[in-house]
């Protein structure tokens, strides 16, 4: 026998345990598309209370359900915008025009990958390269790590290590040949 037909939850795809929590903020926006990057306009007031003066914010968060890590970009006049990966987008079957639930918190976590050995080996003789890596953006040094530890072999994976180093050592050196030519 089949028990009474559920109402959905009151609260939509959150559930109790993200409602509970006071520091979810809870929208709905209208996906748009920028180039080839899909994003929701954060409201306003969403905007103030989650990135408080910060250009960049991590936020952490679910789209209809769907768990998001990511970080808020400023769309101008201390308004953010929030990507929409194409991971979710596949999994909600959904694109441009397309309305969407979303919650969000900042995260706190950090999100600073762990350097594989290799990687930390070639960086610790070289310097210049590794000043290059500690500047870049977080988002850049996760992709080098991943573009490293994707290699099978140890083998495979130094030699992506030593070849990232000198990639780094390259942008070092074209940044600092433009400083030069800047000051004449």
């Amino acid at each position: 026998m089949q028990g009474p037909i559920r109402q959905s939850e009151p609260f939509g795809c959150l559930g109790w345990a993200a409602v509970m929590r006071k520091s979810f903020h809870v929208f709905s926006g209208r996906i748009y598309k920028v180039g080839i990057i899909r994003y929701v306009d954060v409201p306003a007031e969403v905007s103030r209370e989650i990135a408080a003066d910060e250009v960049n914010v991590a936020v952490q968060g679910t789209v209809e359900g769907v768990p998001l890590r990511t970080t808020l970009v400023p769309r101008g006049r201390g308004c953010h915008r929030l990507a929409i990966h194409g991971e979710i987008r596949k999994k909600l079957r959904v694109d441009a025009g397309a309305v969407v639930e979303v919650a969000l918190e900042r995260d706190e976590e950090p999100r600073e990958p762990a350097v594989p050995p290799a990687l930390a080996m070639a960086l610790r003789l070289a310097p210049r390269a590794q000043a290059e890596f500690r500047g870049v953006t977080t988002a850049l040094r996760r992709q080098i790590v991943r573009f490293i530890t994707s290699g099978k072999q140890q083998a495979t994976q130094e030699r992506r290590a030593r070849t990232m180093v000198r990639r780094l050592e390259e942008r070092a050196q074209r940044k600092a040949r433009r400083r030069r030519t800047s000051r004449r």
